[in-house]
């Protein structure tokens, strides 16, 4: 039995059990994300110690179940990235630009910058030579690529015309009519007094060349010049040096990739062999004081241009086409056996038919 001074203390300790009861519960079920879908009803003393050790251990499968899942997926991120990082070395090293045979070359010996861009240039006719350095970017070098092409080109042209024009022009004043030893001329007399080298600054006789042709010049230059200048504008670094759409027979559009790279090497190798050439006419006329065709006759005169001013025998010259042999023509050999024969007297036939057996 209870007292009556006992009852407010019982009921103050129960109270205080019940209170501690709830809060552990609550302290117990507080980590767990989402309480068992079922649960079994047990009493209560012995439901507490239970559900708080259940959920514990429920809590920690969870945290070592994400932590494994955690581990995996940084072990996955990990891989991927090493995968990633050998796929982009590949890449790179497949992909990296084959250092030029000749560059390197000039490299070595001091000729050529380590930053040069020439180094990996795939233009063709590229021999790795800047030994001053001009080309210290990729946008200075495509620069001076088109300057070089227009002089190689500007250099082709003038390597023949300097030859054709001592060998042409004495002809062609006379087909106008005048003499060509006269001042309608334009070549410049060397040192037998002859009429013969072409004007130059070292030969002088630019002075004789109409104003009008000067003009004319300069005008269709300054706007060749204005319209490449806008066509590749913005493209410092993207441009086609001496890509200037000029292709009248197709060469070059019917070509494929590696046709091209050959029609371009080929063109940039003759062009600086005629800035060669012109260079050496205009040093050889002013030093001997006479035209380069007689400086020279085994490559004009006596030579491949031998007949460069009578087309017919140019053509009989390197085909045969217009020789005796061929049939074509009318040929004056043998003529006057025949002559001979019939109009002659028989001592004069017997006589030549004499020498003839004779040859």
């Amino acid at each position: 039995r209870v007292s009556p001074q006992e009852s407010p203390r019982r009921m103050r300790t129960t109270t205080v059990l019940a209170a501690a009861c709830l809060a552990t519960e609550v302290l117990a079920f507080a980590p767990s994300v989402s309480l068992p879908a079922a649960r079994t009803h047990t009493p209560r003393h012995g439901a507490m110690g239970g559900l708080r050790m259940q959920t514990k251990s429920d809590t920690i499968e969870q945290r070592e179940v994400g932590e494994s899942k955690e581990e995996a997926t940084e072990v996955k991120t990990a891989m991927d990235n090493k995968i990633g990082v050998a796929v982009r070395t590949r890449k790179a090293v497949q992909t990296e630009p084959e250092v030029n045979f000749y560059a390197r070359t000039a490299m070595r010996i001091g000729a050529l910058k380590e930053t040069s861009p020439l180094l990996t240039s795939t233009m063709p006719g590229n021999k790795g030579f800047d030994p001053l350095g001009f080309a210290k970017r990729n946008d200075l070098l495509l620069q001076y690529r088109e300057a070089e092409l227009k002089h190689a080109r500007l250099a082709m042209l003038a390597a023949v015309g300097w030859a054709s024009s001592e060998l042409l022009h004495p002809k062609l004043v006379a087909l106008l009519g005048k003499d060509p030893n006269s001042k309608a001329s334009w070549l410049q007399p060397g040192a037998s007094g002859a009429l013969e080298k072409a004007p130059s600054v070292l030969n002088g006789g630019l002075e004789t060349v109409p104003p009008l042709a000067w003009a004319s010049l300069v005008l269709a230059t300054g706007i060749l010049e204005v319209w490449r200048m806008l066509s590749i504008a913005g493209k410092s670094n993207s441009f086609e040096p001496g890509d200037l759409g000029f292709d009248p027979l197709n060469f070059y559009g019917m070509a494929d990739a590696a046709e091209r790279r050959s029609l371009q090497l080929k063109e940039i190798n003759n062009g600086r062999l005629a800035m060669v050439a012109i260079a050496v006419f205009a040093g050889q006329e002013f030093l001997a004081d006479s035209s380069i065709v007689n400086i020279a006759p085994q490559f004009f005169t006596a030579g491949p241009l031998a007949n460069v001013g009578n087309i017919g025998d140019a053509i009989a010259q390197y085909s045969g086409l217009l020789s005796c042999e061929s049939g074509i023509v009318y040929c004056s050999e043998g003529q006057g056996a025949i002559d001979a024969m019939m109009g002659g007297s028989s001592a004069e036939t017997a006589e030549y038919l004499q020498e003839v057996l004779s040859d």
